[in-house]
């Protein structure tokens, strides 16, 4: 995919739309998804999701290849949500019932339902560095060497930050009545 990027961002820069719309295509669902995690609300993330994109755009002309274009992609996203967090305290907010209107639930689908209401209230809970590390390396697949650079965090430290992560998500989905065996 990498590659791609290049070819789309050298295209784009040399004046042709279709390239930056390819490359709006390719990204959106990712950084939706990413932001997702980080804000836990479905609007907020839409807003900061057409945010980046927007800085993007804006920023296309000094983007240089010295990394991986995702890398600054998803830096420009992770600077968009933490420029909201510092305006807004976060509370606990509810996953969209994104199952609305379809069959009727089966008890499985119920409790998948509550388990992810549940993960997304444990997951906002946690301080910003540890819910960074654990989305970027649990629900976007990142080796912890790329997070380093993305963050500007040594990887052991990252590794350190995303067991902290697993712990007190693991301890607050018991407190909240859920055991690892239910997950």
């Amino acid at each position: 995919m990498g590659h791609d990027d290049a070819e789309l961002i050298e295209r784009w820069r040399r004046g042709d739309p279709a390239a930056f719309e390819a490359l709006v295509r390719r990204w959106e669902q990712p950084v939706g998804r990413f932001l997702f995690r980080l804000v836990g609300r479905a609007d907020l993330a839409e807003d900061l999701c057409q945010e980046a994109f927007l800085r993007l755009y804006l920023a296309g002309p000094r983007y240089r290849e010295t990394g991986s274009f995702s890398a600054w992609l998803y830096r420009i996203a992770l600077n968009l949500a933490r420029d909201m967090a510092r305006r807004r305290r976060f509370e606990a907010r509810r996953l969209p019932d994104a199952e609305a209107g379809t069959a009727p639930a089966t008890e499985s689908v119920c409790q998948r339902r509550e388990l992810t209401e549940i993960v997304t209230q444990a997951l906002a809970e946690l301080p910003a560095p540890l819910r960074e590390v654990l989305v970027l390396r649990h629900y976007e697949g990142m080796k912890f060497e790329e997070i380093a650079r993305l963050l500007d965090v040594p990887a052991s430290t990252l590794k350190s930050r995303f067991a902290t992560a697993l712990n007190r998500l693991r301890v607050r989905l018991e407190q909240l009545g859920w055991s690892y065996e239910e997950t």
